[in-house]
């Protein structure tokens, strides 16, 4: 707060202008105080939004699951999840590989469940819990999209949307 006032009131910056990051650090480390990380910067990014009103919240979105480096699957339905979570509490932006990302509502139940339950410290056993679910999820990766030809019949925007959101890249050029 001291910093926020200092830079609106006394330096002149206007509060759309300044970005805060509360730091976001791996969970499922195995070491009991990093359990409740993720809860931390989401409960951080509450705070500043209620308190330093207008100010931006920003985080590196792929230290969450650096426990899991390798395992694809499980870092792309980690980012998204807390992506999912971090946007409704507040966060503005993050810094993430976008090809590290998949649709929330695609995510397999059972990984997603296993994902939150880390994420949002909901369970004591949860980083073993996702532990053992990544081995049987490691290497499915996402989906090579199929060529539906459906979607290149719509609006340029919503072309360029469905592209972004399904990773196509093919097409970027030809639409803008």
């Amino acid at each position: 707060q001291r910093a926020f006032r200092i830079l609106t009131e006394e330096v002149g910056f206007l509060p759309q202008d300044i970005i805060f990051d509360p730091n976001i650090f791996a969970v499922a480390t195995g070491i009991e105080e990093h359990n409740n990380y993720a809860v931390n910067f989401i409960e951080a990014t509450k705070l500043i939004k209620s308190h330093l009103t207008g100010a931006l919240v920003s985080g590196g979105v792929s230290n969450i699951s650096f426990s899991f480096r390798g395992n694809d699957p499980v870092r792309e339905a980690m980012h998204s999840a807390f992506l999912y979570h971090a946007i409704r509490a507040g966060m503005d932006m993050g810094i993430v590989n976008a090809g590290q990302i998949t649709v929330y509502e695609d995510i397999q139940r059972d990984l997603l469940t296993a994902v939150e339950d880390v994420l949002l410290n909901r369970n004591p056993e949860a980083t073993e819990k996702l532990v053992s679910l990544a081995e049987s999820v490691k290497g499915s990766g996402k989906k090579e999209v199929t060529a539906d030809a459906e979607w290149r019949k719509k609006t340029v925007a919503e072309r360029l949307s469905y592209a972004l959101v399904k990773g196509i890249v093919e097409h970027i050029e030809g639409d803008t």
